[in-house]
Formats: C-alpha cells, structure tokens, sequence
C-alpha cells in the first residue's frame, strides 16, 4: 500500500516565512497551469521561484506535499462557497435552481483559482492526496446534514448522511467532468444535474 503524505515540514510564522510560503504556492499553481500535473517538479518550481531545493524543503518534503496545501486550500474555497448559502433565507437543497446555483459556484471557484483545473485531477488521480478530498466531501456531507436537521430535526439522520453523500459525490463528479471536457455546455449540464439531485433530496 503507498504510504500516506508527509506533513508540510513548517507552517510559515514570520513574514519572510509567509512570503516564501506562499511564493512556492503561487509558482506552484501557475506551473500547473502551464505544463500540467506530469511535468511538475520540485526543482521546476525552485527554478521558477528562485529558490534553493533546501529553501523549499524547509516547508515542503516533496511536490505531493505542496498539491496537498493547493487542494486543500481549493476545497476549502469551495465548501465555503457552499456553506454561504445557510445564511440565505430561503434556501431549499431540494430546489432543481438552487442546486444549479450551488453547483455553478463551486465550478467559478475553481475556475478562479490558478491551476485549478489541474488542482482538481491531482486531488482525484493520486492516491495520496486522496485523504483531501474524502475530508472535503465529508465536511460537506456533515455541514448539510447539520442545517437540514435544523430546519426539519424529526428527519432520519441516516437517511440524510446517505443521500447528501450520494449528492456531494455526484456534484464533484459532475464538476470533474466539466473539468476534464471543456467543450460541453456548463450552465445546461449544472441544470439537468440539479434538476437530478432535487429528485434524490424532494422527500428530504
């Protein structure tokens, strides 16, 4: 079995720390943008930040450990965006327009983030950035499963936990095929999968 990632080595305290920090982040994520997952390199991006291999090494063992800050960083942009509509009164999950909108933020944001596109195959491709996204989708799974239980606190809580997994992972699914075949239709794709997950969330 492959073993798990290592840790990033040192979390940025001073300025200079935090300037470095994020140098190798940023550079990172425009290094996807231009040459793609395969290509990436630690010593690519030391030449591309001006940095030494120990400079980086300081904060991040390998390049797997820096796509793993990227990702999460990425995905926690993205629940965020979800998580903003609990504050929209309103708001039912189980409404074909809402879900499309929730659906079309999540992909801007991901759109909007340097080498985001390619953030999100690295997530789903390799194992050992696979932990990110299962926490993700499981911080997601139980923040939706904690407002509907404020609104509706009789409901069957492991019915809920059963059908917002099977609707998170269908929307990043959905997302990722977006992703990966940039010619198709985005807003009549988020629409049909609203109207999709409405079906599995109406009795909800």
């Amino acid at each position: 079995m492959e073993s798990r990632l290592e840790p990033v080595r040192k979390k940025p305290r001073q300025k200079r720390s935090e300037e470095t920090f994020d140098l190798i982040l940023e550079t990172t994520a425009d290094l996807l943008e231009e040459f793609g997952l395969d290509k990436l390199n630690t010593n690519l991006i030391c030449d591309r930040a001006g940095l030494t291999p120990p400079a980086l090494y300081r904060y991040f063992p390998n390049k797997y450990a820096i796509l793993e800050e990227l990702g999460r960083r990425l995905m926690d942009a993205q629940n965020q965006d979800v998580f903003r509509w609990f504050t929209v009164d309103g708001t039912d999950l189980r409404d074909a327009r809402t879900i499309q909108k929730i659906l079309r933020g999540q992909y801007d944001v991901t759109c909007a983030q340097i080498g985001g596109q390619w953030i999100t195959r690295a997530l789903h491709a390799s194992p050992k950035l696979a932990d990110i996204r299962l926490q993700s989708h499981d911080d997601m799974v139980g923040q939706l499963v904690l407002a509907q239980m404020q609104d509706t606190p009789e409901a069957d809580k492991e019915s809920l936990e059963r059908k917002f997994r099977i609707t998170t992972e269908t929307g990043y699914a959905i997302l990722e095929m977006l992703n990966d075949r940039p010619n198709l239709d985005v807003d009549k794709v988020l629409e049909e999968t609203g109207v999709m997950i409405a079906s599995v969330l109406k009795d909800i």
